[in-house]
């Protein structure tokens, strides 16, 4: 560390020598801060989710439209006289950006029956059939062919006209299944792999077929319980018939968001938009009702503040949404270019209920994407750290100022992790280079019974959607009244995390990750320029001495703007689509998107490389050329002339 770097370090320990437990948020007025945490309530989120959970709600379905309904009834109750549905036509064909729009699905009727023996239904638990089944009847032989996905697996067994038996996803295993006349699927596929994965034998997990394949099946989902007594039967020499009834199929649909604005004032034209997803099968308490839930509460919490004149009203529009996953943010986004451009940053909720005894959720608060800085992920980390020192000093003296508990929920502290950016959920559309909008990312992980039947309103905590809220709340009104008078205390904001970054950086003992880490810090203090406060003299508080003439080679890329929308979409690749060698493609799924954003028309490859490699670590300069080439050759990207 340079002389210069050290002085720094020194000078900056002041702005660290804050109480131990902050009693206000430096962004907000204390009456504010109060307001919100009097009136958030996590018993009124709870009473919501139960509504959600009742429905099963995949994307153009009843039970979607049944929730939507739901959502802006309330809403409209709350006082949002403009609340509605957005509706984007759905049918296979039509693209959003890079997302090819999947046709809705609906089921009327479907039981797996093994003798007298009722193994699933789907009235009782729709979860037990897979998304995009057809419809069948069919009665045949059960035959057990292990993982499924595999030609090996099919290795002297007849399937014909039979139904397999598979551990793996029954869209994965009716890939080669029915290249071997297999009449339908029984998978036992098991949840993401936790720690926990695989110690319940009774969860059904979430199932899926491909949307686009162009042979259609059906498929059910039965427990590793199940799954185990059939096998044991079939191992034993006896012959297992079984009866499939499947009354489902596809057909053109829509995109329901349910959608409603509390109106700012004089920056009315500048949205900040609260996020989450309302697609789940039945009963998807923590996935994600929980997030749906919460914003619900946001809405009614601050429309009811401003209708009070508890608070004042938001200086910048803030907007609700509640689309299904990725796909139907990426209709919104698409579809109402004219709502798009307002937006200057999102709020995404995406499983925050899950009471920590239950379902060993950890809370995140995660950033955005480290090549897209915004000073919205030092404010959300803020207020963060704040709700855990309350949380934390009621939880071990029973006295705070703001304990944030829920008279039905728990009280133990939040315990939150503030984490680099993950990607599978809706806020990697509005972090996408070609949308640029910043946003925060409130999740659990892990949760054992996501993605299953176990997924229930008793695991959510109403303090936990309550701390939740909080968070989300004071953040996005925050950022709704920020101006030029805020400058002084983000400049701090970001100066103090800046210091936290940088010595990761030093730690990392990489010339990468402090010129990274430089651009990083600089590019913080210019993200203030959207909220209107200009700084034009703030530095990073520690500095490293750097190469004069950073090493510049390979061609300069950047976005096609008239493609809109991160690579990998819901049921739908665009780049595997498109680059049929897109397997043998070496970098990994998160540096790829990295790489793209990265992609700005100034950077060349090799210095796109160097970014990946201080945000990663040990990325291969071929690999990044191999990738930004596919990309151009598919019209992802564009070559910049010199």
């Amino acid at each position: 560390m340079g002389r210069s770097a050290v002085q720094g370090l020194a000078i900056s320990l002041g702005l660290l020598a804050t109480p131990a437990l902050a009693d206000s948020l430096p962004f907000l007025p204390e009456k504010t801060v109060a307001a919100i945490a009097g009136e958030l309530s996590g018993e009124s989120a709870k009473r919501n989710l139960e509504g959600f959970s009742r429905q099963h709600r995949m994307r153009g379905s009843r039970g979607f439209h049944a929730a939507s309904e739901q959502i802006v009834g309330a809403l409209k109750s709350y006082g949002f006289a403009d609340a509605h549905i957005e509706s984007f036509p759905a049918d296979g064909k039509i693209f959003y950006g890079t997302q090819r729009s999947r046709p809705a699905w609906n089921a009327e009727f479907a039981e797996l029956w093994d003798g007298d023996t009722r193994l699933a239904n789907w009235e009782a638990a729709p979860i037990t059939l897979a998304q995009d089944s057809a419809s069948a009847d069919v009665t045949s032989e059960l035959v057990d062919v292990g993982s499924g996905t595999g030609e090996k697996d099919y290795a002297g067994k007849d399937v014909a006209g039979k139904i397999v038996l598979a551990s793996a996803q029954p869209g994965a295993v009716a890939a080669v299944a029915l290249k071997h006349g297999a009449a339908g699927i029984v998978s036992y596929a098991q949840n993401q792999r936790t720690a926990w994965w695989g110690e319940d034998e009774n969860l059904v997990r979430w199932g899926h077929l491909d949307t686009f394949a162009p042979a259609k099946t059906f498929g059910f989902m039965v427990s590793l319980k199940t799954a185990r007594a059939l096998q044991k039967r079939l191992a034993a020499g006896e012959t297992i018939r079984l009866h499939a009834i499947v009354k489902a199929g596809q057909e053109p649909g829509a995109y329901e968001v349910a959608t409603a604005t509390l109106p700012g004032t004089d920056l009315r034209d500048e949205e900040i938009v609260f996020s989450c997803h309302l697609d789940h099968p039945r009963p998807g308490a923590n996935d994600n009702a929980s997030g749906c839930a919460t914003i619900l509460e946001v809405a009614r919490t601050l429309s009811k503040l401003v209708a009070e004149k508890r608070i004042d009203p938001p200086r910048r529009t803030i907007r609700f949404v509640w689309p299904a996953e990725v796909e139907g943010t990426m209709a919104l986004l698409n579809g109402r270019p004219d709502i798009t451009k307002r937006m200057i940053a999102a709020i995404h909720l995406d499983m925050v209920g899950g009471a920590p005894a239950a379902t060993k959720a950890i809370f995140h608060v995660t950033r955005g994407p480290a090549s897209q800085p915004s000073f919205i992920y030092d404010l959300a980390q803020s207020v963060g750290q704040f709700v855990n020192e309350q949380s934390d000093a009621f939880a071990s003296t029973g006295s705070a100022k703001y304990p944030l508990v829920a008279a039905e929920g728990g009280k133990e502290a939040l315990q939150a992790s503030f984490v680099p950016l993950s990607l599978g959920s809706d806020h990697e559309v509005y972090s996408d280079s070609t949308f640029g909008i910043p946003a925060i990312y409130l999740n659990d992980w892990p949760d054992r019974y996501i993605h299953t039947n176990f997924d229930v309103p008793a695991n959510i905590d109403p303090t936990k959607l309550l701390r939740a809220g909080f968070i989300a709340a004071a953040s996005g009104y925050a950022l709704s009244r920020l101006d030029a008078s805020s400058t002084p205390v983000m400049v701090e904001l970001i100066q103090t995390y800046g210091l936290e970054r940088a010595a990761k950086a030093i730690r990392q003992h990489k010339m990468n990750a402090r010129e990274f880490a430089v651009w990083y810090e600089r590019a913080m203090f210019a993200s203030l320029a959207r909220f209107g406060m200009q700084v034009t003299a703030a530095e990073p508080l520690v500095t490293f001495p750097l190469r004069k003439e950073p090493p510049r080679s390979g061609p300069v890329y950047r976005r096609n703007m008239a493609l809109k929308g991160p690579m990998g979409v819901f049921g739908y690749d665009y780049f595997a689509d498109h680059y049929p060698e897109a397997d043998k493609l070496k970098l990994s799924g998160d540096a790829q998107y990295e790489a793209l954003n990265l992609a700005d028309g100034t950077r060349t490859t090799s210095q796109i490389r160097d970014a990946l490699d201080a945000i990663y670590g040990d990325v291969a300069l071929a690999d990044v050329e191999a990738y930004l080439a596919a990309a151009a050759s598919i019209g992802v990207l564009e070559r910049v002339t010199p």
